[in-house]
């Protein structure tokens, strides 16, 4: 049976402290692809999927890569470095468990490292060992480093780990049923079952603290599920999930069911309030709910647009869900995982066709961007309709420029070759950035008489670390969304939404008070003056579209907010001994300064 790539890509590099380049290529072959299994021989298939990092795994001969490997005899090294083409050093499977975190991918994938691009004397103290391995000193740590920040991060190698994960996930999918009537009679019977949960909850009016004032977030304490070592002693109730996934792992256009449930189940008669968040957003991720006598049922659905792209996946966001309990002020918190995959039964769109005169370049993966201090590298896939040969050759008519726009350092960054119209771009997460930094990408295509543009903006952020079992809350929670948001075009400026009267074209925004069948409703007026012209200047300035996106987004948000404010003081001059509250008039005049404002600043700060 042919051997097949389920994935082909070389990647060059630099190593830290000016040692040079080195180029990586990273092969990922099919499962099932195998050489002839030899006498007693098992299957790879047979092999335990969960093995732990410092586990021995067996060799067997029937692996995907077994025919390009060496005798079992002689060590089966499946990460070789290169000098002038001779093997110098390899690892064995071991760094794509332990190192990678790629634990599926440990029997059919090959890594080549060529060390050509190293300086002389990098190469010289790499090659003071044994003729037949590296010396393990300062280049060697910097080559290693390099190696795994390079492959950690790298979208494909995850994608491919995730499909793997969620075949193996779907097998264990028909015992769903049985593994949550067992679980259900193991906690009647003992009530030390451990369960994980951790999250947060989305604020709201209704079931606010006191003393918390309307702020967004405070450091609260939560109550989950775990194991005695974890937090302190608390008392019950707290919330599980039936099945008891610890990944919900979602396809395309298809549903995902699941019941939210308290621990003791009679509790939830007492339930105030429970919210549902996602940690990031995914817009396109529907949910439902609905109620039950003793929890609720929670369906999960992605709706994939017409013009979606592949690159964009996987797709990871986190669930949280919170409730409140009457007369237990700590909120209860369930916090799981939930990975989006592509559907193997979902056709690929056919190929963009690549031009001599090529058209446009853009960024596919899934924004935001996010570069983690210390992290990996970041792959940010790019696309355009060029013809591969048009940047490849010795006197190439096109060629690719990339820029940074950063308030402090400048990260290193390295373009791959273009492959069926598709490359990659890589940044390293370079020291000296401080987390909550914003820097801006330009990438250009330039040719003969031609120059293709696009941007993207990526968010530096700090890496995780240990935590106790506290978080950043909104201040409560409720079965339904603190807030109503609803966004104002010119054709609904007669409605009378506008403070009880119509729309004009100085307006940016209103808000309705609550009521005990509406939350509190915001209106946006997307087709206010000052925005319109506001946007048609970045346009003419030929900002890129996530810039336009992003600023509109933070434009949104805080008139949104400041209407959330001016609801809150609006309800406190009510509620005060023979306070008057702002007329219609006034709270007008306030959004309309306010978004003026904000327009005016987000414009001379760029």
């Amino acid at each position: 049976m042919p051997t097949t790539a389920q994935l082909d890509k070389s990647l060059d590099t630099a190593l830290a402290e000016g040692h040079g380049t080195i180029t990586i290529r990273v092969i990922v072959l099919q499962k099932g692809m195998a050489a002839s299994p030899a006498p007693g021989s098992g299957s790879a298939d047979e092999l335990p999927v969960d093995a732990a990092p410092e586990e021995m795994l067996p060799e067997t001969d029937k692996k995907p890569v077994s025919s390009f490997l060496e005798e079992s005899k002689r060590g089966r090294q499946c990460c070789v470095f290169l000098i002038n083409g001779q093997r110098q050093h390899a690892w064995d499977n071991q760094f794509i468990v332990r190192d990678l975190e790629l634990k599926y991918l440990r029997n059919r994938m090959i890594v080549v490292v060529d060390c050509d691009g190293l300086k002389p004397e990098a190469l010289a103290m790499l090659m003071q060992g044994s003729r037949h391995q590296f010396l393990e000193g300062s280049v060697y740590s910097a080559l290693e480093s390099r190696l795994i920040a390079t492959l950690k991060g790298d979208p494909d190698l995850r994608r491919i780990e995730e499909e793997a994960e969620d075949e193996i996930s779907s097998l264990q999918a028909g015992d769903e049923a049985v593994k949550a009537a067992l679980d259900q009679l193991i906690e009647s019977h003992h009530d030390a079952a451990a369960h994980s949960a951790h999250g947060r909850t989305e604020g709201g009016d209704a079931t606010r603290v006191e003393g918390i004032g309307g702020t967004l977030t405070q450091t609260q304490e939560i109550i989950v599920q775990e194991e005695p070592s974890v937090g302190v002693a608390a008392s019950e109730p707290v919330l599980l999930l039936r099945p008891d996934l610890v990944t919900i792992r979602l396809k395309p256009d298809e549903a995902r069911r699941c019941l939210v449930y308290p621990k003791p189940e009679s509790t939830w008669k007492s339930l105030e309030t429970m919210a549902v968040t996602f940690d990031p957003p995914v817009k396109e991720l529907q949910v439902a709910r609905i109620s039950q006598i003793a929890g609720e049922e929670i369906s999960l659905k992605f709706v994939e647009p017409e013009d979606f792209d592949d690159d964009e996946y996987p797709i990871e966001t986190l669930l949280r869900i919170t409730a409140i309990f009457k007369g237990l002020p700590v909120p209860r918190v369930l916090e799981r995982r939930v990975v989006i995959t592509p559907s193997k039964k979902h056709p690929k769109r056919p190929p963009v066709p690549l031009k001599e005169d090529p058209t446009f370049v853009k960024v596919t993966s899934r924004l935001p961007i996010k570069i983690v201090i210390g992290g990996p590298d970041v792959h940010v896939k790019l696309r355009w309709d060029g013809k591969d040969e048009l940047v490849s050759g010795s006197s190439p008519s096109w060629d690719f420029r990339v820029s940074c726009e950063s308030p402090s350092v400048e990260p290193r960054t390295f373009l791959t070759k273009p492959v069926g119209g598709r490359l990659e771009l890589l940044v390293q997460a370079a020291s000296g950035l401080s987390a909550g930094e914003q820097l801006k990408f330009d990438v250009e295509a330039v040719g003969p008489g031609k120059t293709l543009t696009t941007a993207f903006l990526a968010d530096v952020v700090e890496p995780l670390s240990a935590r106790k079992v506290t978080a950043k809350l909104p201040g409560g929670g409720q079965r339904r969304p603190p807030y109503d948001l609803r966004y104002v075009k010119k054709p609904d400026w007669v409605d009378a939404t506008c403070w009880g009267q119509s729309w004009t074209a100085n307006d940016a925004g209103s808000f309705d008070e609550p009521s005990h069948k509406s939350p509190l409703t915001i209106f946006i007026n997307q087709d206010v003056d000052a925005l319109s012209s506001y946007r048609e200047m970045l346009i003419a300035k030929k900002n890129a579209e996530t810039t336009i996106q992003q600023r509109i987004n933070k434009y949104t948000a805080h008139v949104a907010f400041h209407l959330y404010q001016m609801y809150l003081k609006t309800k406190e001059l009510k509620s005060a001994d023979g306070g008057e509250s702002l007329n219609e008039e006034q709270m007008r005049d306030e959004i309309f300064r306010v978004s003026r404002t904000l327009l005016k600043l987000m414009e001379v700060s760029q």
